[in-house]
Parts: C-alpha cells; structure tokens; sequence
C-alpha cells in the first residue's frame, strides 16, 4: 500500500502540470546502430502504451526463461533464436539482457529536451523487487544530441539468499552532418546477486510443512554466504566521413534546392570492452559442490579488449540505375584474459585480425539485401569464417502489404577462450575444443496489416560446446538438427483484443542441447478510451511451455548446465492486470502468478529455482518533454 500511495500521487501531480496532451513522434526521434559499421536503424517511438506490465527485463527477453526466480538474477532464454550471439566472453551472457551497450542504447533527435521517469516495484511486504530509471535527452544544435541514462535495481528476492542489486549508467551522444557523422556511447555496468543454489526439495513447493508455507522460510542448497557479481564498462565510438556532390532536387521560385549524395565512406569505429566476473564464499562450500580444491572461494575471470574496425564504404545512394552498397573492412582485436584463484595467475594475450566485405541494397522496398562475408587472419580465431545473407521484399496484393524476408549463415568459430580453459575453487579445466560449424536458413512472411508473421528456420550445429550433468564443458563429436516456427497472430474485435505468439522447438538431440517443444503466449484485453483523455487497458496474460528436462544453473561458474532427473514446464503462468495512461503518464497494476493461489503445481522455472509465488506489481512512467 505504501508503493501503491506513493505512486498515485506521482500520476496526480504529473497531470496536474499538464496543459495539453503532445505527441511524441512530432519532436522526437530515435535509432539503434546495430553493428560496426554504425548502420543505423529507425526505433518508433512507444507511443501505444499497450502491455506496460511486460516491458522488463524478463518479459522484454523472451517469452519463456530460465532464471533464479528474481529480477535481476541470470537468465538462460528457452526459445533458441533468443539466445544472445557471444559477445566474446562466457561469463557475460547470463547477464545479457540486463547489460547497456551499444546493442541496447538508443540515440536520439529531439526538438524540446526529453526526459523519462521510471519506477516500477513488486513482491510482497519487505521483500520488493524495486526497478528506478531515469532517460534525458536534448540537442545542442539541429545536429548535435547529447543524453544519459541510468537505471537501478534492488531486488530482495522472495527466498533466502536471493537479493540482487544492478547498475547500469551510460552517457551517448550523436552527431549528423553532411560529411561527417558520429555516434559514441561510454557505459558502465555492476550486478551483483547472493547465490542459495535453489530450494532443497519440491515437496515445499506442493505441500509446504507447516512453517514453511512462506517462500523466505523455505530451506536452501548452499550454506554459506555465497556471492557472484559481473562488471563490464564499455566505450563505442564510431565516426563517418562523406566524399560525394549536390543533387538538384527541385525548384521553389528563384532557388534550386539540392541534397547531398555521398558517393564514398570512410568509417572507422572504436570499442573498447572490460569483462569481469567474480564468485566469492565467506567459506567454501562443500556440500555443494563435487569438488574444493583451495582454503578460500574468490574466483576472478576477466577479459579487457580494443577493438578497431576500418572500412571503406562505396554508397549505393549516388547511382540510381544499378542501386547497391560494397564495403571492405578491416578489423583488429587486442585481447587480454585473466583468471585468478589465490595466487595462481593466468594471463593471456592475443592480437586478432579479420577482413571481410559487405554487398548491400538498403534503399526502397521492393527488393533489399545485404550479403557478408568475413575471415581471420591472425590470433585466436584465426580461420573463422562467417557468411551471411538476408534478402527481402514488400508488394501489395488487394490492399494489404506482404513482406517476404530470407536469411542465411553459415559461420566456423574458435570456442570461447574460457571453454579451453579455466580454474577457480570448484572448477578447472583444460580442452583443446574443435571450431564449432553452424548453419542457419529461415524465413519470415508476414502481412503487417493483419497483424499477423510466420517464420520458420533449419539450423545444424556441428561440434557444439556443452555443460554437461557434472556443469563441466564437453563438445558433442557429431550434428545437431534445430527445427523452430514462430507464428505471431493478433485479433482486434470491437474494444477486445487478442495477442497470440506459439513457438515450436524440435531438438534432433534434446539431450545435448533440451528445448521445450511447444511454447505459448496469449494475451485477452479490453481496451478503451475515457472522457477523451484517459486510456486503459485490462486484462490477463498466461504463458506456457511443455515439459522437458529444462537446464539448471551453476552458481560458481555463472552457467546453466544440463540434467536428467527433474523435468520443467506443463504449468502455465496466469497475470492479470490493468494499465492506465493518462496525457505524459502511465501506471500498472498486476497480479502476478494469479492461478498459484488455486492451483497446485511445481512452478519452477528450472529445477531447484521456483518462479515467485502470487504477487502484486506496479509501476509508472513519467515523460517530461517541454
């Protein structure tokens, strides 16, 4: 009742500083640059206001997740395709969705400054999942923009031992200009969570003993303060110069106005990335754990890296006969990797050189591609190889607009370094792991206008680096088939609407790499608009996955690992929930895991880890832009 107070009295005073209701897409706009090239690619503005309940940082990942059962914890996506690609270093993919990098930072354009407030919260009495965020942006001049973001998060946790505390902090900037364009983003992130190992039996989830019916009462499979946290601070930096000439456009009375028509690009970019992961026990743990090799648990893994690309960009822009873009690139990695435990220093140093190229169509609708191709020369991944292609197409037919899209890869990649080898107090190892062979064909048809997308993919895997029953990494000596589809289809009738998402997984091999075969989301609301002014939005959501032997997780390593004695899923997740906007602001209110107050079942979201049990949630945002 305290958060829920607190909240509407925010949502008053925010409407009362309010004169009128403004638009957003009318001032603001902003872009996502999806590789090192500095591609940009256009975000809409989220001006909907639908599903505010869902937009977290597990909702926002995937529609079925392994997770420790609190926000903040780490994360394993069970639909495949949502699976992060590595960024290089083991440890930080269970952190991915909660990470600000260049992947997830927006830049902006904006005529008025704009900012944004963030409050969200859950769970119950003293046992909050807190969530605060803050976002401002402004131009200097028409070209120049400037903003920060920060975001934090406690979380206790409903269990013993659960509590997580992250922070995530950049500062980015933009410039667009006719020759010359940049784009820069300085990012610092810090999570760090308590490790319990999960609960000890299932039975205090189906029939708790009396005292034992409240989740922080339940007991837990590590017995000593255990603690992991992740750190990584980033700098992108990517810069754009222009040779090309004026175009005439048209003509307005006495002027000629003209554009102007790069012909060449000269892009550089530079990003420079520090790792670290860290597990620490106040004793070490050994009923646990298989294996304690050392008196005392602080296992370090890092990794810093300067990476530097160079490119030279012929612009499909200037010729309108034969349109298409080709790119040669450069791109060198300096890699250092560090693991300790105790004394025993491991250090490695290893210089990276790649060259590839990229032929591209990005202008118009009617056909666009873009096919890549690049090698390594030099270093560790010296002989990867990755081809890639993706081809698209919009036509009408009647009066709706079909959108046919194709992508492919194929890609030879080093495994992860500490795949070959590492050491700390539960784990080392040392493998001399073969290159992983991949190949991916897929394709999407969808019909925007009917709401409606289909995509269907094959993949195989060859070689593929595992953790196996013991959480130690293996590689399967043979193929992996995936098959997956995906079919989106939402329903609009009258004020109610219907939002559908089934995924089908087939695993040729589910006992290296167990996915849930059938995954599903659906989400029935009413929604309409009051005095003109006030928008809402009430309804349920549930989602659910069948059983399989869903991977569990690894406290000291940080890494979801293979098992065989528990399977994970037939249990669906019930919400309900309202959502409100008012002009600058919007609130949500949701109960969380309705159905667990009158249904029984083992409501893990991997063995040993339970989702939370029924809960309120809430939350707002507050959008200052004058």
């Amino acid at each position: 009742m305290r958060n829920l107070t607190f909240i509407l009295v925010l949502l008053l005073v925010s409407n009362l500083l309010d004169a009128q209701d403004t638009i957003v897409n009318q001032f603001l706009k902003n872009w996502k640059v999806v590789d090192l090239f500095g591609t940009v690619d256009t975000v809409a503005n989220d001006t909907t206001h639908l599903n505010f309940q869902n937009k977290n940082y597990i909702d926002n990942f995937s529609i079925a997740n392994s997770f420790n059962g609190n926000l903040g914890s780490p994360i394993q996506s069970k639909v495949f395709s949502d699976r992060p690609i590595s960024s290089g270093f083991l440890f930080a993919e269970p952190y991915y969705p909660y990470l600000q990098t260049i992947s997830s930072n927006r830049f902006y354009n904006t005529k008025t400054p704009f900012s944004t407030l963030k409050y969200t919260t859950g769970g119950t009495n003293y046992r909050e999942s807190d969530d605060v965020g803050f976002l401002f942006t402004a131009n200097a001049t028409k070209n120049l923009n400037f903003g920060a973001l920060i975001d934090y998060i406690y979380a206790r946790g409903e269990y013993k031992n659960q509590s997580v505390k992250r922070f995530a902090g950049s500062l980015f900037g933009s410039y667009s200009g006719k020759r010359y364009s940049a784009s820069g983003v300085i990012s610092s992130n810090s999570l760090s969570n308590l490790e319990n190992g999960g609960i000890t039996d299932v039975s205090y989830i189906l029939n708790p003993p009396y005292g034992y019916e409240t989740p922080e009462n339940i007991p837990i499979r590590i017995g000593v303060a255990a603690q992991s946290s992740f750190k990584q601070f980033q700098l992108h930096f990517n810069q754009q110069y222009s040779l090309g000439f004026e175009r005439e456009v048209k003509k307005v009375k006495d002027s000629v106005v003209t554009e102007f028509v790069p012909v060449t690009r000269f892009i550089h970019t530079l990003q420079i990335d520090n790792f670290q992961k860290r597990y620490f026990e106040n004793s070490p743990e050994n009923s646990f754990y298989n294996n304690t090799y050392y008196t005392q648990t602080n296992d370090t893994a890092a990794l810093q890296r300067v990476s530097n690309r160079f490119a030279v960009n012929l612009a499909e822009e200037f010729n309108k006969w034969m349109r298409f873009g080709l790119t040669a690139f450069i791109h060198n990695d300096i890699e250092r990797y560090v693991y300790e435990k105790d004394s025993l220093l491991n250090d490695s140093l290893f210089t990276n050189i790649k060259i590839g190229g990229v032929l591209s169509k990005e202008l118009g609708q009617k056909l666009t591609y873009r096919i890549s191709g690049e090698v390594g020369l030099i270093g560790y991944r010296a002989g990867d190889v990755l081809l890639s292609g993706v081809i698209g197409t919009k036509f009408r037919l009647w009066k709706d607009t079909i959108a046919l899209k194709a992508t492919a890869f194929s890609s030879t990649e080093e495994p992860d370094f500490y795949l070959q080898q590492y050491e700390s107090n539960h784990f080392k190892w040392k493998n001399s792991f073969s290159k992983l062979f991949k190949t991916h064909i897929g394709g999407t048809f969808a019909i925007p206008t009917k709401q409606l997308s289909l995509e269907a993919a094959i993949e195989n895997i060859s070689n593929h680096v595992y953790f196996d029953t013991l959480a130690m990494p293996v590689q399967y000596d043979g193929s992996i088939q995936l098959l997956s589809l995906k079919l989106k289809k939402d329903f609009k009738v009258g004020r109610f609407g219907l939002e559908n998402t089934i995924i089908y997984q087939e695993s040729l091999n589910d006992v290296v790499l167990p996915l849930p075969q059938l995954t599903l989301y659906h989400n029935l609301y009413y929604i309409d608009k009051w005095f003109n002014v006030l928008s809402i939005q009430a309804g349920a959501y549930v989602r659910y996955h069948t059983s399989y032997y869903a991977p569990s997780y690894m406290p000291a390593t940080g890494q979801f690992y293979n098992q065989r004695d528990m399977k994970i899923g037939n249990y669906p997740l019930v919400s309900v929930y309202a959502n409100i906007h008012l002009k600058r602001t919007s609130f949500f209110v949701e109960y969380y895991h309705i159905n667990q107050l009158f249904m029984k079942g083992v409501y893990y979201s991997m063995p040993y880890y339970p989702i939370n049990p029924a809960s309120l949630k809430m939350g707002l945002t507050w959008n200052f832009y004058d």
